[in-house]
Parts: C-alpha cells; sequence; structure tokens
C-alpha cells in the first residue's frame, strides 16, 4: 500500500513538474510547439487525413480550405529527425521570446506570422506543401543573427560562429536526407524570409532607414502592447540599444543553442 501510493505521488508530482513546464514556456512559443505537436499526432494516428493538412493554394481557392495556411506549417511527420527538430525549435523560440523579444509578445507573434506569408508566397510558385523545417529554419536564423561571432556547440562537437549555424543545419539535413534537395527546400525559405525581416527590422533602422516591417495593431489588441525592459523598448519591430540586441550570451542548450566554447 505504501509503494502504490510513494509510485501515485510520484507520478502526480511528475504530471505537476510538466504542466509547470508548459505554461512556463513563452506564450507564442507554447501555442507554436502545440499546434505543431497536435497536427503532427493527429496525421500520424490517423485521425486527420495528412492530404487535408498540407499548403496547397488551388485547394485554398477553389475549395475554400483556409485551415492550410496554418496546418502546411505546422504538420511535421512521426520520425526520430522530427522529433530533434521539435526540441530544436523549442530552445531557440523559447530563447528568442525571453530574450530579444523579453515583453514584446506581439512583435514575436508577427514576426513568425511575416516569415511564414513570405513562405507562403513562395510556395505560389514552387507549390511547396509542408512548411515546417521552414518555420523551425526561420526561428533558428534569427536567433543566429542576434549572436553574430558568438561560438557555439553543433552536433559531434564541432564549434562555429552563431552566424554559421543555420548553414550548418542545413547541410546536415541534406546530408541526412540522403542528398535529396527538395527535403532543404523549405529550410531556403525560412532562411530567407528570417534574413528579410531582420534587414528590414533591424539593419535599415540601424542605418537611419525606415522601420518597413511594423508590427499590425491587430497584434497588440491580441497579445498586448509592448513593454520597457531595462533599458530595452520598441513600439513595433527590433529594440537596439547600440549592439546590445546583436550579441548576447548564450544559455547552453542542444545543437548550437548558445554555449559559449570554453
Amino acid at each position: 500500500m505504501v509503494r502504490a501510493a510513494n509510485s501515485q505521488h510520484r507520478a502526480t508530482s511528475d504530471g505537476a513538474r510538466v504542466v509547470n513546464w508548459y505554461y512556463s514556456t513563452p506564450l507564442i512559443t507554447r501555442l507554436l510547439l502545440t499546434s505543431i505537436v497536435t497536427c503532427t499526432l493527429a496525421t500520424s494516428l490517423g485521425l486527420i487525413n495528412i492530404y487535408f493538412m498540407g499548403l496547397s493554394w488551388k485547394l485554398i481557392w477553389q475549395n475554400f480550405q483556409i485551415w492550410r495556411l496554418v496546418t502546411g506549417f505546422v504538420t511535421a511527420t512521426m520520425g526520430l529527425n522530427e522529433a530533434i527538430t521539435v526540441v530544436m525549435l523549442y530552445y531557440y523560440s523559447s530563447d528568442l521570446e525571453r530574450e530579444e523579444f523579453s515583453g514584446r509578445t506581439a512583435d514575436y507573434a508577427w514576426f513568425l506570422v511575416f516569415c511564414m506569408g513570405i513562405m507562403a508566397a513562395v510556395s505560389w510558385i514552387t507549390m511547396t506543401g509542408w512548411l515546417f523545417r521552414g518555420v523551425f529554419l526561420a526561428v533558428a536564423t534569427l536567433w543566429s543573427l542576434h549572436r553574430g561571432e558568438q561560438i557555439v556547440n553543433f552536433v559531434l562537437g564541432i564549434k562555429l560562429p552563431a552566424k554559421y549555424l543555420p548553414y550548418a543545419i542545413i547541410v546536415l539535413k541534406f546530408v541526412i536526407s540522403r542528398g535529396y534537395l527538395p527535403a532543404v527546400y523549405s529550410m531556403f525559405y525560412g532562411f530567407a524570409a528570417a534574413h528579410l525581416y531582420y534587414y528590414l527590422s533591424v539593419d535599415l533602422p540601424a542605418q537611419g532607414g525606415l522601420m518597413y516591417v511594423p508590427t499590425p495593431q491587430v497584434f497588440y489588441r491580441l497579445f498586448g502592447s509592448p513593454q520597457r525592459i531595462g533599458a530595452r523598448f520598441a513600439s513595433s519591430g527590433m529594440a537596439t540599444v547600440g549592439n546590445t540586441v546583436h550579441q548576447r550570451p548564450g544559455g547552453g542548450h542542444f545543437w548550437g543553442t548558445g554555449r559559449t566554447a570554453s
């Protein structure tokens, strides 16, 4: 009886820790990962036919299947490789949302929507229906752009400047897919979209130019107005104070997620 009670208490404690972890995850990252896990499990378990999930402009226009504008970005396949990608996405996304986008939930949501919009536009031409990896690389690319020359750990103990991390991820995925180029197409889209966002929201304003991708007011109504965090503040787009937004000590997670080399 005592052993059973202890086991039940331990299971309850473990469950409470999982719940606490889930709700301690930043809001947008939590919504993104919940969508990915839900859609992926639903298709993998046969609850929903995967045919109904991919981004298809033809079916959107002809059959008004507008949910594809979302599900095409948050549906992955079950497998070790994609599971690792989801874990990496969690670390990069939560790190960005807690640091560069601290107090600016709406701005981070707009960054993701902006990148998804760019990828959706490209898919109109290329007819790429599955863009989960593009979302992942968009987040990883923005993360790396904010860390520049900071040395991070990649697989097999390889150390490289953070700015090269997206290239390394693409090469690794290309090797894992045995040279199957379409496997990395959406990664290129996410990479380009994140670079465009960074250029328009950080580089141009820092050079005295205009802020070309301000966060729409509807995002502030949904997620709240930006808050002053220390010396940083932004009403829309990236906050910049000198070069503080470009460099920050990393947190040390997983594949290249910011652990400085010793």
